[in-house]
């Protein structure tokens, strides 16, 4: 028998941590307090945030694709 587990290594490159934080938190947290401030609703703002990062990106995605 083998006692050795097979070892796994994840690579992740920096630009895709780097989309991560741009798109998923800081995108995210700007079109969160802009809904907030004029809808003063919470579960608004973050149904909004949602939308608006995953609109990011597909927005993002048609756009390489041209």
């Amino acid at each position: 028998m083998d006692n050795n587990p097979p070892f796994v290594m994840v690579v992740i490159p920096l630009s895709t941590i780097k989309k991560f934080i741009i798109i998923d938190l800081l995108a995210g947290t700007a079109i969160f307090h802009m809904l907030k401030m004029p809808l003063h609703s919470f579960l608004a703002a973050s149904a909004g945030s949602m939308v608006g990062t995953i609109l990011i990106k597909q927005s993002l995605k048609l756009l390489r694709k041209r």
